[in-house]
């Protein structure tokens, strides 16, 4: 009889215990997002664009997320100003096939040059934690990240 009790329960403790992989885990909550957004400025750390490796096309530059949605990007030499929203899309249907797909998305739009221009996209929301922000284009073979960090 103890057996059957403590079967079951064992079952239920392992199954809770899990190991976490990253030093920081993402915030859920968009209210939170947008406010760690907002905080200070931050560099790309990495930028992979149809699978080639551009971080270096944005060395120097450092981005800041306004709380009233304007994004500048300032290096040394010059400015670009753009505008950023953060916000959940919308379910897709056969009314809409179109529409997002209740992800997470961070929407940059920025101008100016070349460079700058491989930035403007709406963009899935993997992570964004006080010191990490990881985005990604939802369409996984685009093969497309940006990464932002302090």
């Amino acid at each position: 009889m103890k057996t059957l009790f403590l079967l079951p329960l064992l079952a239920i403790l392992f199954a809770s215990c899990s190991k976490s992989y990253t030093t920081s885990d993402p915030v859920a909550d968009l209210a939170v997002q947008k406010t760690i957004v907002v905080q200070s400025d931050w560099t790309i750390t990495q930028f992979i664009d149809s699978g080639i490796d551009k971080t270096s096309d944005f060395a120097g530059y450092k981005f800041k997320f306004t709380s009233d949605g304007v994004l500048v990007a300032a290096s040394a030499d010059t400015t670009f100003s753009g505008a950023w929203t953060l916000g959940l899309g919308i379910t897709k249907s056969d009314d809409n096939p179109t529409a997002d797909d209740k992800l997470n998305k961070l929407t940059i739009s920025v101008t100016g040059n070349a460079t700058m221009n491989h930035l403007s996209h709406k963009w899935v929301t993997d992570k964004i934690t006080a010191t990490e922000i990881w985005l990604r284009d939802d369409n996984l073979a685009s093969n497309e990240i940006l990464r932002f960090g302090k």
